[in-house]
């Protein structure tokens, strides 16, 4: 009886601290389902990017000012990456896109071939900057993709041999 009425009580308190709003916005934007991530405190000045394509978690997030390409990078999750055979290829690129004058222009991008490097320029994010990620997996040749080949080429040699004899 005295454990039930613990556990209660432990309860209630938990409760009563959600309610007085002891939650910060900070772990309240990490808990949420929406696209939204705030990842600043109290007193930054804040900037608004979009994450958009081949991340983990893809949305709008709101970062102090200063923050550099990598760093959002590392705050979306990263790339989406799927297990890579031997013989495949996975290529990445991502590009950054802000307002020049009354257009969107792509003012940074880079293609990175089975690698996820930082190399050189790490440029500083700006208000309502735009990053969109695509990651490209592409198959190499392998025997096994000669015999569909050889049994066609096979195929048509004996198709014309037949033909030639009648």
């Amino acid at each position: 009886m005295i454990k039930i009425y613990f556990c209660f009580a432990a309860t209630m308190v938990l409760f009563s601290q959600v309610s007085q709003g002891q939650i910060t916005e900070l772990d309240r934007s990490r808990m949420s389902t929406a696209a939204f991530y705030k990842y600043s405190e109290p007193g930054d000045v804040d900037i608004k990017v979009h994450v958009w394509g081949a991340v983990q978690y893809p949305g709008l997030y709101e970062i102090p000012r200063g923050t550099q390409l990598s760093e959002i990078f590392s705050l979306a999750g990263g790339p989406l990456l799927r297990e890579r055979s031997r013989r495949s290829t996975r290529i990445l690129s991502f590009k950054l896109h802000r307002m020049a004058g009354e257009e969107r222009q792509v003012v940074y991008q880079r293609t990175m071939e089975n690698e996820i490097t930082v190399e050189g320029d790490d440029p500083v994010l700006m208000d309502d900057d735009i990053l969109s990620f695509e990651s490209v997996g592409r198959q190499g040749f392998s025997w096994r993709d000669s015999f569909p080949i050889v049994s066609m080429t096979a195929t048509l040699v004996l198709l014309f041999e037949r033909l030639s004899s009648n």
